[in-house]
């Protein structure tokens, strides 16, 4: 016997066969059951058609004239073929295809939770349009576009409507893409894109996020390039944190909370600070020390001014300033021009803010 896959299925009755010989002018004869529209009817061996008899209570056949004495009447039933499922094997030693009762076609599986399973393998599809595919601890899937051309691997469409696809550009770049806006990864260097809907690289058009959809953090190892592309547009570093003002003549201690805080924005530094001095009065250049990190080596100017509030002027230093010292970690008070020497600063209180640059 031909025309079947896998293992040869042994034959069964799907029909059942009811005799009667008639009375003279008989014309209903009442069957074992069938299903309407499921059944031949034979008089004396010829079928009759289906105008020659009604059949459809499920049990009575009637003929449409009566029968002769002595005619006999059969009726053969074909019972509706109901299967939980289906099975095609390979070579009769395993399960390969499933057709179960509610069309889930399975592949090397019979259950229809793949998506559910934390093991095995198997491939489902439903009969209602889903696709599950299980694969333990290898690839669970490969699409693969061969011809070596560029354009779509997959795509996304809802209602008819496509809204997106992942494919192949450049020969061997992957994009993922939605409407106008995606992304590609170049598989040549560590490097992401912005592209247009195809794939292809786009310049200064795609945003992250925007005013009421923000990200959250960022984590860079590296810098920021803001407004432009060259060196001068690069920011490197921005960080927050705290120093501590020292006596920078040796002569004195300072006192008072000695906290300070900074803030660095590339290479421009903001210092804040509040001390105080001693009872002992400052008998040599007015210097302060610990700036958190040391001021540029300027070549055309030898301080960055800040700005100082205290409760020391005296009548000739009406106009003091910190001004930190270029390639140093420290700030002179100045009046006017001059470093302010043999200054009486005895319990007197400062509060600074500076402003300058560092190397780096």
């Amino acid at each position: 016997m031909s025309g079947y896959i896998g293992t040869q299925p042994v034959p069964q009755a799907t029909q059942t066969r009811d005799s009667f010989t008639a009375t003279s002018g008989q014309t209903t004869f009442a069957t074992g059951g069938y299903t309407p529209n499921f059944l031949d009817v034979y008089l004396n061996g010829v079928k009759l058609a289906s105008a020659d008899y009604t059949a459809t209570n499920g049990s009575d056949v009637v003929l449409a004239s009566g029968a002769a004495t002595g005619d006999i009447l059969e009726v053969v039933a074909f019972t509706t073929f109901n299967s939980a499922s289906s099975s095609i094997d390979d070579n009769g030693n395993a399960t390969a295809i499933t057709i179960d009762a509610s069309e889930n076609v399975l592949y090397g599986t019979t259950d229809t939770t793949l998506y559910n399973n934390t093991t095995g393998t198997g491939t489902k599809i439903g009969g209602d349009g889903r696709l599950d595919v299980a694969r333990q601890a290898d690839t669970v899937a490969t699409f693969n576009r061969t011809g070596s051309s560029d354009g779509e691997v997959v795509r996304v469409v809802a209602s008819g409507t496509t809204v997106g696809s992942t494919g192949v550009v450049g020969g061997n770049d992957l994009y993922i893409a939605g409407g106008a806006t995606g992304i590609r990864f170049d598989s040549d260097v560590a490097k992401i894109y912005p592209t247009n809907g195809t794939g292809a690289v786009s310049n200064g058009t795609v945003d992250i996020g925007e005013t009421n959809f923000r990200f959250k953090d960022a984590y860079l190892s590296g810098g920021v390039f803001l407004g432009g592309t060259g060196a001068a547009n690069k920011l490197e570093d921005y960080e927050e944190g705290t120093w501590t003002p020292v006596d920078g003549s040796g002569q004195v201690t300072l006192t008072g909370s000695l906290t300070g805080v900074y803030t660095k924005v590339g290479r421009q530094v903001t210092v804040i600070a509040s001390f105080a001095y001693p009872s002992n009065s400052q008998t040599n250049y007015a210097i302060v020390g610990g700036l958190p990190f040391t001021v540029s080596n300027y070549a055309d100017a030898t301080y960055a001014p800040g700005s100082v509030q205290t409760s020391y002027i005296s009548s000739t230093n009406r106009h003091l300033a910190p001004l930190a010292y270029r390639n140093t970690t420290t700030f002179y008070f100045y009046d006017s021009e001059l470093p302010l020497t043999n200054a009486n600063f005895s319990s007197k209180n400062f509060r600074i803010n500076i402003t300058y640059f560092t190397e780096d």
